[in-house]
């Protein structure tokens, strides 16, 4: 009988220690992830990890942006609307048969943020300014990305992301018929799903009739560290 109070102990040894043994990433930060998780439900906010788990996620904002340094931290979530998120699961499975399939580059967006990307950019063609109200994102229901192979390869698109060039518009007029016909793709599975092509970069799409109700959505309200 004594044998199982010490298997208890051990356990519980095993369990408070097992960040230490990995880097910091174990137990301690998925409860931390889920806690944000249970506090996003309430703003009907989701983890594109779950709700698509076919997608890719690259948040490039964890690693640099127009402000030239990251606006995320390593631990940022990628959350979006979880009506987006439906929209998004049809989106990849018309392009899985295709052989492709989506990686996300930035959905969700702290108004925080997009302060900071504004004070960068400061022009209209791509950041929304606060003054004449919040981006799409800072409700979760835009969603920035771009097509990638089976391993998670990107595949050649007309530009790099929010590469703020006439190479970033929508209507793609280069010479190379594969992206274009990647980008015709693309946007046919968007909007056939219900999103919203904008004309000034060909990787943002707008879900404007996300169901469920829509809230803007700050970090503090989430427990977020921003940069």
């Amino acid at each position: 009988m004594k044998a199982i109070p010490r298997l208890v102990a051990l356990l519980t040894v095993l369990l408070v220690c097992a960040p230490l043994f990995t880097g910091g990433q174990g137990l301690f930060q998925r409860d931390a992830k889920a806690a944000i998780y249970r506090k996003a439900k309430k703003y009907h906010l989701v983890p594109i990890e779950t709700a698509v788990p076919e997608a890719f996620i690259d948040l490039r904002y964890k690693i640099t942006s127009a402000a030239g340094k990251p606006l995320y931290l390593t631990e940022m979530p990628a959350l979006i609307h979880r009506a987006t998120a439906a929209k998004l699961r049809k989106v990849a499975e018309e392009l899985k048969p295709h052989g492709y399939y989506l990686k996300i580059w930035d959905a969700w967006r702290p108004p925080e943020a997009h302060q900071a990307l504004w004070d960068a950019v400061q022009d209209e063609r791509y950041v929304v300014p606060p003054s004449k109200g919040l981006s799409w994102h800072c409700y979760g229901i835009s969603v920035d990305l771009t097509l990638a192979r089976a391993d998670g390869t990107e595949v050649p698109m007309p530009s790099k992301f929010d590469e703020f060039s006439t190479r970033a518009a929508s209507r793609y007029t280069g010479g190379d018929p594969e992206i274009a016909r990647r980008v015709t793709l693309l946007q046919t599975a968007m909007k056939n799903a219900g999103f919203r092509v904008i004309e000034s970069e060909w990787w943002h799409f707008d879900d404007m009739r996300a169901e469920g109700g829509i809230r803007n959505v700050t970090a503090a309200d989430l427990g977020i560290r921003m940069p």
